[in-house]
């Protein structure tokens, strides 16, 4: 699949960064950045996942806006002021990965995106026909993820593909693992 036969973005899409690339590709990855869980999707897609010769990866960052509600209060100023600067956020999140990608030579396209996450995540997995959504964790208590609900889990129940959820490793977990992946390929056991 080329980077050509994705649909046409939506008026609340901005497309951030798009990178051609001449090979052909055959899987399409949405990794959906956040700021809390950004390093670890990115690190753990890079490290584990993507394959530079045949993935195009589609970086999505959606921004929330939160209207304050009070009564008698124009906030029209304020709503322009919080949504330029989130806007920035957004863009400049997108960018520093989308660059990642390409000093990798990864073929990328980086969409930011507004509204509610849960809404505009899946409704982008359903525009792009991606194969895979990476995502990650962004670690709410019960109480929290119970009251706002959790994107992670709307996704992974809704999206029309294979979702995978990850979180950063705690590091023990991290030595414990290396130290069996040793055992495991040494040649002792082989025999």
């Amino acid at each position: 699949m080329s980077a050509d036969n994705l649909p046409p973005l939506t008026k609340t899409d901005t497309l951030i960064h798009h990178e051609e690339h001449d090979r052909e590709l055959s899987r399409v990855v949405m990794v959906c950045l956040d700021p809390d869980s950004a390093d670890t999707v990115f690190t753990w897609a890079n490290e584990n996942f993507i394959i530079p010769s045949k993935d195009l990866v589609v970086l999505v960052h959606v921004r929330q806006i939160d209207i304050p509600v009070a009564p008698y209060i124009n906030t029209t100023g304020y709503i322009d002021d919080i949504s330029e600067e989130r806007r920035e956020e957004s863009h400049r999140l997108l960018r520093h990965y989308a660059q990642d990608l390409h000093r990798k030579e990864i073929a990328c396209k980086a969409i930011s995106m507004v509204g509610d996450p849960k809404t505009e995540l899946l409704r982008k997995s359903k525009e792009i026909k991606c194969d895979v959504v990476l995502m990650g964790a962004r670690k709410m208590g019960a109480i929290k993820r119970t009251l706002l609900g959790s994107v992670s889990d709307y996704i992974v129940h809704n999206a029309p593909c294979a979702v995978i959820v990850t979180k950063p490793m705690e590091p023990e977990h991290t030595e414990e693992r290396r130290k069996s992946i040793q055992t495991l390929t040494s040649d002792n056991n082989t025999k």
